[in-house]
Order: structure tokens, then C-alpha cells, then sequence
């Protein structure tokens, strides 16, 4: 078997960790696989077979000019580790593990390598912050390192193109991929809430923007005073924060912050609807997982992947980012529209079965067996 290495920063419960997770098990099958880290959190599971490596043990919330100063040494030190694995092929996912690579690849390293880019940089990067222009530099400068650049959206695809100069035929879509058994199977646990509840899934920070949400809410609310509670699951720096809006709104009794769960799914297959308000996002993990629980989804129509998923309103319902008047008439018009809201979710499991893993997988280890 030829010897991969896939590098990823951490396999903590994160989307892309959780597509890699879905891939493992189908590309352990056709490579021996290297799975390097440069972090300890592993969340999701790892496959009997792939051996763990790690680059370095970091802190996530290391100083962003160490980071940087650090990457010519960790590019160095990712070289030597795989001179020494005789690695054939390199799979690399998130911004810092791909700069370590292509300077590796600057230094000597000759394998073949392939990144994963999974969100939309010039967005993600759109502030004129000094960390955000010298991400937009090492990307256009060390992506064209590559010999195939992988993206999860056309959004992403052509924002590569575009604003990075990236050759479009070194580039393609790579769906996000789930685990529809494993989604299946968890999505029948019981869960502790008995009363219909709106659900959105996401970090607590400013890009998931669940204070717009929470915005629309009390309008929903102020309405319909019968209104399903709204759940948020998910853990981050702004929780605080939403529990004081959530008591300024004198919502208490309404809006339930759970933090983070394991199995999201059992609450997905319960709610009454699922809202994503993100201000941006490469391909939501959670809107196809929504949709394999086959519930009626509410998104923003971030710069890139919605669209791609929920068609003009065919699959889901999109709404303008930032719009909480918007975000507030589509919950109230699926909510009072039984007929609309079944209609959706009998189309949500016929629009996910392209994101089946080992659909995409089979397809992926073709591609990635003709780089050798």
C-alpha cells in the first residue's frame, strides 16, 4: 500500500475533523495511512490501522506572531517526519497545516501534495487586521505550491480563483461527507426536552451570529406567545454575553443555551425547524446533517455553500445574511404552514445522498491514486 500522510491540525469536534473522520475509514482501505496532528484533542474516532504522529503538541491560543514565526521550523521538522515515514502522498486540511506543507514542499519535500481548503478565505480574512492580511498572503503565495487544491464549494472554489489567482485546473469540488448510518442510527436517542423547540447548532462567536438569531426569536415570540422554545447546542466565547441579551429579552424561560453535546443529531431529529443564521461558512456540516435528519432548515445565504445546498428555496428556506427581520418572517411562516414545513422535509433525505461518504470517498481515492 502507498503511505499517506494526512495532516490536519487537530481531530477535535470540529466540521472538518468531522469530514476526515467520515473519509478514514474508506481511505484506510487503499493507503496506509499517517494521521499527523498538531494538537492532542481527538474527538471523533479513529480507525484501527492509521497511526497517529504529532507535529507538535500546541496551544490553540498560542500568540498569533509565534505562530507565524514557527512555521518555517514545524515546516522543517513536517519534512524530516516524513522523509522518515516515506510518505508517497500528502492530504492536508485547515490554513496552518497547509502553509507547513507547501513550505515543506519550498524546502525539498517532493511527495505529492494535495490540500483541502474548507472555507472561503477572502471572507473568513475580510478584516484589514495584520493576522487576516498575512493569512491572504500565505495563502497566495504557498497554495500555488500544490499540486491539487480540493474545495468544499463553488463559493470557495472560485473565491481561490479569483481573489488567490489559483489555476482552476488544479483545483476541484470535494463535498462535505457525512455518515448517514452513524446519523441514522444516533438521531433515535432520547433527548430530555418534551416541548417543540427550534434548533440551531454552532460555536458561540461572532461568525455563527446567534444574537441575530436570538433577535428574531423575541420577534417571533412577541407574536405568538405559544412560539416552540428556542435551543441552542454549542459552546464558545460568547456565551456570557447571550445570556445577557437572553435575560435583557426576558427569555429565560425560552431560549436554552445546552452548551455542547455529544450527539446533536438526537436534537435535530426533534426540533420543529433548524436555523442557521452564520455570517459565513465554507460548506456547513451542520445544514447537510439537518437535512439528513430530515428537517426543514432555515440558512443564511453566506457568501458560499448554502445556495449550493438549498437550491433557490428548493431544498430549504435562505434568507440575506444579517437580516433578522427576514430571518424572523421565515421561521414564522414554516411554523404556521404545516403543509410547507413537511413539504421540506420530505425532500431533505433525497438532497443528501450525495454527500454519502463512501460515495464521495470512491471517487476521491480514484482521483488521488492517479497522483501517484
Amino acid at each position: 500500500m502507498k503511505k499517506m500522510a494526512l495532516f490536519i491540525y487537530s481531530m477535535g469536534a470540529g466540521g472538518a475533523e468531522r469530514v476526515v473522520s467520515n473519509l478514514l475509514a474508506h481511505l484506510t482501505q487503499n493507503f496506509q495511512v499517517h494521521l499527523i496532528l498538531m494538537n492532542e484533542n481527538i474527538f471523533y474516532e479513529i480507525p484501527k490501522g492509521v497511526k497517529i504522529h504529532y507535529l507538535e503538541r500546541s496551544n490553540p491560543y498560542e500568540n498569533g506572531i509565534l505562530k507565524f514565526l514557527k512555521l518555517p521550523f514545524l515546516a522543517l521538522k513536517y519534512k524530516k517526519l516524513c522523509f522518515d515515514l516515506k510518505i508517497d502522498l500528502h492530504f492536508v486540511w485547515m490554513n496552518r497545516p497547509c502553509y507547513i506543507a507547501s513550505l515543506a514542499r519550498i524546502f525539498g519535500q517532493k511527495a505529492r501534495l494535495i490540500i483541502n481548503e474548507c472555507s472561503t478565505p477572502s471572507v473568513l480574512y475580510q478584516n484589514k487586521s495584520l493576522k487576516n492580511q498575512i493569512n491572504k498572503i500565505l495563502i497566495k503565495k504557498l497554495y500555488p505550491r500544490a499540486d491539487f487544491i480540493y474545495t468544499n464549494s463553488s463559493g470557495a472554489f472560485y473565491d481561490l480563483k479569483d481573489n488567490f489567482l489559483i489555476d482552476v485546473n488544479k483545483m476541484k469540488i470535494l463535498p462535505n461527507a457525512i455518515n448517514y448510518a452513524l446519523i441514522k442510527e444516533k438521531m433515535n436517542e432520547k433527548i430530555n426536552l418534551n416541548e417543540p423547540f427550534i434548533l440551531s447548532v454552532g460555536r458561540l462567536d461572532e461568525g455563527k451570529n446567534h444574537a441575530l438569531l436570538i433577535n428574531a426569536y423575541a420577534r417571533l415570540k412577541r407574536q405568538d406567545k405559544n412560539a416552540p422554545k428556542l435551543v441552542i447546542i454549542g459552546d464558545g466565547e460568547l456565551k456570557n454575553i447571550l445570556n445577557e441579551q437572553i435575560n435583557k429579552l426576558n427569555l429565560q424561560k425560552d431560549v436554552l443555551l445546552l452548551g455542547f453535546r455529544k450527539n446533536p443529531y438526537a436534537y435535530m431529529a426533534k426540533c420543529e425547524i433548524f436555523v442557521f443564521v452564520s455570517r459565513f461558512e465554507g460548506f456547513s456540516n451542520v445544514l447537510i446533517e439537518a437535512l439528513a435528519c430530515r428537517k426543514c432548515v432555515i440558512s443564511s445565504e453566506h457568501k458560499s455553500g448554502a445556495k449550493e445546498l438549498l437550491g433557490d428555496n428548493e431544498f430549504g428556506i435562505l434568507v440575506p445574511v444579517d437580516d433578522e427581520i427576514a430571518t424572523f418572517k421565515a421561521m414564522k411562516m414554516v411554523l404556521n404552514d404545516e403543509n410547507l414545513r413537511k413539504n421540506y422535509e420530505n425532500k431533505a433525505s433525497r438532497r443528501i445522498q450525495e454527500f454519502e461518504a463512501k460515495n464521495i470517498a470512491k471517487e476521491l481515492i480514484d482521483e488521488l491514486n492517479a497522483f501517484l
